[in-house]
Order: structure tokens, then sequence, then C-alpha cells
């Protein structure tokens, strides 16, 4: 890994190991890399090896799902001297349904003592890392917070009202290697029930919230007022080149 040029692309200078930098490390990220599936549309394996997300996402200046995104941040971090581990989560669709069973990836950082979820690669998730102790976290956009469920597990969730909290993802604290999440991103990347082999979407966090670009929508959030514009096809790449 080239880390200077890692740091380029997503726009930062200089870095230490500590929570400031941290902060502005994920938030770059989310602001400069796409969440995105478009190897997975358009029938690409992907590869869980990290030369090949690294010249995809950094060299290519492509996007990626979780288990691009964050492995490659993970490895970021770890280069730059942070102490990390990757981990996995179920990702709650509501309060009554949940996604199949560890298919997010994503990171813990240990850093002075108190242990961060630290994830690039969710979508429309906290900006900032959320410590796993508890305390509530305004990321600018929307209230978070991580509630200790049992043993190892842990829910993260945002807030939707003033007393109200809705779980986004219940995620085990125990380290997860790559070569562990292989079947799960076969899961990802072919199986009808995955929400991510009907529809294509890539999305990006901004200053003032979120863009999205689907199959026929075009979703652009500014201080929380949201606008819809219907896609076709003969523009659609030349939106996502405008946007992404």
């Amino acid at each position: 890994m080239n880390v200077e040029k890692y740091l380029k692309r997503i726009s930062i200078k200089q870095v230490q190991v500590d929570f400031h930098s941290l902060q502005s490390l994920q938030r770059n990220h989310m602001h400069q890399i796409p969440f995105e599936n478009l190897d997975i549309s358009r029938k690409r394996w992907i590869d869980l090896d990290l030369e090949s997300m690294y010249a995809k996402i950094i060299e290519n200046k492509r996007g990626g799902l979780c288990f691009e995104l964050n492995p490659l941040f993970n490895w970021l971090l770890t280069q730059i001297g942070f102490t990390t581990v990757m981990v996995t989560g179920t990702v709650a669709v509501d309060e009554k349904k949940w996604g199949k069973e560890n298919t997010h990836l994503t990171n813990l950082v240990e850093l002075e003592g108190t242990t961060y979820l630290t994830d690039v690669g969710f979508g429309n998730s906290s900006q900032t890392p959320i410590p796993l102790s508890g305390e509530i976290v305004d990321d600018g956009f929307h209230r978070y917070r991580i509630v200790h469920r049992s043993n190892d597990m842990y829910d993260l969730q945002q807030a939707v009202s003033n007393d109200t909290w809705k779980t986004q993802i219940r995620f085990s604290t125990e380290p997860r290697t790559l070569a562990e999440y292989e079947p799960l991103s076969s899961f990802v990347q072919t199986h009808p029930n995955s929400p991510f082999t009907n529809h294509t979407i890539v999305t990006i966090a901004t200053n003032n919230g979120r863009i999205t670009l689907t199959n026929d929508s075009l979703v652009i959030t500014q201080n929380h007022h949201k606008k819809v514009f219907n896609v076709n096809e003969d523009e659609w790449n030349h939106l996502y080149n405008s946007y992404f």
C-alpha cells in the first residue's frame, strides 16, 4: 500500500494516532469514496484481496461494498499505527427483521483505552467513530449510540426521535479475517436474497447530506431535505460521472 496515495485519495494531508485523526479519516473516507455495488450489477466477481481492493478503490478511484471498503480502511489504519480488528455484524432491516447473519464487515479501533466502531462501508451511517462504552455521539446529521446486549454482542443504534432509537447493526467484537468472510462474500455477490444482486446503488456522503443513485432515481439530501429525480438509462452514466 502507498499510504500517501491513499491519504491523497481521501483528501488527508497529515495524520497522527489520535481520535481527531481517526475522526477525520472516517469522515473524509465517506465523503470521497462511495458505497457501491456496480461490480455485482455488472457480474464482475469481487476477490477478497487487499491489493485488488487498493487498485480498484484508490488507484482507479472507484467505490465498493463493506467487505471492500472496511478491510481496505483497516489496512490503512494499521499502516498509520492504529490498533484495529475486523468484526462482522448483522444488518437490521426493521425492528422485527434481520438480514443474513454476519454479512456486514466492519472495524473496531482501540484508542487510549476506548474501543470505537469505525465504519466506512455502511451507506447512510455515522460519519464519526462511536465508542462501545455507550455514550451518545452526534456526527452533525444524526445521534448514535452503541448498546451492549450480551457477552461480546452490541447494537449500533441511530436516534429517530428524542426518545426513540432504531438498531442499524448488531455486531460481535470477535476478530475476523478476510478468509473467514469468503462464504459470506459469495452470498452477498450471488444469492437472490442478497440486497445487492437485484438493483444498483451508488451513494456518498456530502458536507450537508448525501447523494444516492439507483437504477432509476437520483436522491439528493441537503440539510435533511430530500429531492428525488427520475433517471433513465441514457443519462445514468453522466450522473454517475458527475456526482461520484
